[in-house]
């Protein structure tokens, strides 16, 4: 690959990690505001309800507007957008107060505004692919490996960050991060082409995206499976593991800790299967992942009060978790035409995140009503039974596999 042929690729990257860990700080700082300034775990809920539920709603709305936009033009606004909401918290601390009410707002609009640049900048892999002549697999497996550097270095240094100046103020880092990644995006990333005016209307652009999802079992099956698995995860990274440091721990900076030793984890799994992925049977190497990543993290903290286990566990997960998501991405990629992308990814990424409103929500009052340990240990039960089932539903499942080669016919 050469060097010019890179540098697209390279640029995406480097925007995606900045972005990326500023998120992963703000993921941390606000349930840890939220429980330092009410001490409620449904509040804390009731912030990440309100930032995830208008990410799914946007998810679904915005995917018409990205192809009218462009990829790139709402990849680069968006960051913008971000960054002013991300200010907007710290301003009102510092000046006039922040009420719970004005949080709410905050992280609602926040919620509304990554979800357009998140959609934006996940349906430019395609053209990535393209000007990097590297297999999709080896690029979405970059990508993720990317997210999961993003938790190995951007949570330690937000536990460490959130106790020497406090959580509100983190929150400008976020904002800094979002501003350089679009500024990347803007000088790197050449603008792909838009899809074909199909001459829809807005609902008549929804509507086709959505017939097509509803004819997919695979993308139907994909979405109901991440829909609860996001419901359980959020619950887990919003609500489970900041109460189980509050309670056990007590120390702000192991946030950081558990949260790297996941990433730390993710990056060695992301890198092994950036090599061998195109190689590897996607099926069989999801339902084993799956399976293998879904429940021990939540079975871990109902049953041990050992930060060395709990970060075993966590290093464990990430490496297991790795492949997920590029195979999803992969499949995706090829089923589903270029000119239908942005809205059927938009329908079954709103269905996916369906749940994630929801999670920490019901995890804060599953610590509030059953206790810490019960609510886990429920949890987990749940997560085990869902992610058997693409072991079990195998005929589905299969279609993640790559598509069998089209047959030359020799005259």
């Amino acid at each position: 690959m050469g060097q010019v042929r890179r540098r697209p690729l390279v640029a995406f990257l480097s925007a995606e990690a900045a972005s990326l860990a500023g998120n992963k700080m703000t993921m941390l700082a606000l349930p840890w505001l939220v429980l330092t300034t009410t001490g409620s775990p449904t509040k804390v809920g009731l912030v990440a309800f309100a930032q995830t539920g208008c990410y799914v709603l946007v998810k679904i709305a915005g995917a018409p507007w990205i192809d009218r936009l462009g990829r790139r033009r709402c990849a680069v606004g968006g960051g913008i957008a971000s960054a002013a909401v991300l200010v907007a918290a710290p301003v009102l601390s510092h000046s006039a107060g922040l009420p719970f009410a004005a949080l709410l707002a905050i992280v609602g609009a926040l919620g509304a505004v990554q979800s357009l640049t998140d959609a934006a900048k996940r349906l430019m892999v395609p053209d990535l692919v393209d000007a990097s002549g590297a297999p999709l697999e080896r690029v979405t497996s970059l990508h993720a490996a990317v997210e999961r550097l993003s938790f190995l270095l951007g949570t330690p240094a937000a536990g460490l960050l959130i106790a020497a100046f406090g959580a509100v103020d983190v929150l400008l880092l976020d904002a800094a991060a979002a501003l350089f990644a679009a500024l990347l995006i803007w000088l790197g990333v050449p603008a792909g082409a838009r899809p074909a005016d199909s001459g829809h209307g807005y609902l008549e652009s929804l509507r086709v995206g959505l017939r097509y999802v509803r004819t997919d079992r695979l993308l139907l099956a994909i979405s109901a499976l991440l829909l609860f698995t996001n419901l359980i995860d959020q619950a887990t990274m919003a609500v489970y593991v900041p109460t189980w440091i509050k309670q056990v721990v007590g120390d702000p900076r192991v946030l950081g800790t558990i949260a790297g030793a996941y990433g730390l984890g993710a990056v060695g799994g992301s890198a092994l299967f950036a090599w061998l992925g195109p190689r590897l049977p996607r099926h069989r190497t999801f339902a084993v992942c799956l399976l293998l990543a879904g429940s021990p993290l939540l079975f871990g903290l109902a049953l041990t009060t050992s930060l060395p286990i709990v970060l075993g566990i966590c290093v464990w997960v990430g490496a297991m978790s790795a492949s997920i998501n590029p195979i999803i991405t992969s499949a995706l990629f090829e089923r589903v035409p270029a000119d239908l992308q942005a809205r059927v990814f938009g329908f079954t990424g709103s269905l996916a995140w369906a749940g994630i409103p929801l999670g920490g929500l019901l995890g804060g009052l599953a610590v509030d009503t059953l206790g810490r340990t019960p609510g886990l240990v429920l949890s987990a039960s749940i997560y085990l039974v869902v992610t058997l089932s693409p072991l079990l539903f195998r005929r589905t499942w299969r279609g993640l596999d790559r598509p069998s080669p089209v047959p030359v016919a020799v005259t």
